[in-house]
């Protein structure tokens, strides 16, 4: 399976596609990949056993890592990126090019599949209430609101965080699982912040600071 060039678009991207849109060069030269996925969270699977994790497998060049449409910006090396698209993500590409971010490479590939794991490359919503430690100094501006600039969306009285991770599945129509939370009631009263007790930034926090779920 061959991931191929501007086979797709934002502009035309239908539910249950998933586009990967672009890379960028980012911090110690590692390649940011973005995806992008319109997902029907209307129903969910009972099972995950098909689909992984692929951060991990990403990195796993990285001897310092352990352990509208939703979006997904998966860092990595640009050897395992080369590997796994079988697209040349190295400075010897001129697709590369100076963009308003940085050094950038527009891609534009739907339903991308990762050559290395067999699988294709999908978008899984992470609902949760522990806030990353960026999240947590940005709680107005990053946790689930009604609306653009409306009231927090809480479960039992605590913010709700929206994440994603990247996913591999076995086919384009594989089910993805989503952790979705039970929203309270208009007017539940927040907890205070100050209960919530958050674990030792790792990696994995650092990474993720950068995400951005629209």
């Amino acid at each position: 399976m061959n991931n191929e060039l501007n086979t797709g678009s934002l502009e035309t991207l239908t539910t249950g596609k998933c586009l990967l849109v672009d890379a960028r060069i980012v911090k110690n030269g590692k390649v940011s990949l973005h995806f992008a996925e319109v997902i029907n969270t209307g129903s969910q699977p009972s099972q995950d056993e098909d689909q992984i994790d692929l951060l991990a497998h990403s990195m796993r060049y990285d001897e310092s890592f352990s352990g509208g449409a939703q979006r997904r910006w998966l860092t990595t090396t640009v050897q395992a990126a080369t590997e796994d698209y079988g697209i040349d993500f190295t400075d010897m590409n001129t697709d590369w090019y100076d963009g308003p971010k940085g050094r950038q490479m527009d891609l534009n590939i739907l339903n991308p599949f990762n050559i290395v794991q067999n699988r294709y490359v999908k978008v899984s919503i992470q609902e949760t209430i522990v806030p990353s430690k960026w999240q947590a100094d940005h709680i107005e501006t990053t946790c689930k609101t009604r609306g653009k600039g409306g009231d927090p969306i809480t479960y039992k009285g605590d913010y709700i965080w929206r994440n994603t991770i990247a996913v591999g599945v076995p086919s384009i129509d594989s089910p993805v699982k989503h952790v979705l939370l039970e929203s309270d009631p208009v007017g539940v009263k927040l907890v205070e912040q100050e209960q919530v007790e958050l674990t030792t930034e790792s990696m994995v926090g650092e990474l993720e600071s950068n995400d951005i779920g629209l």
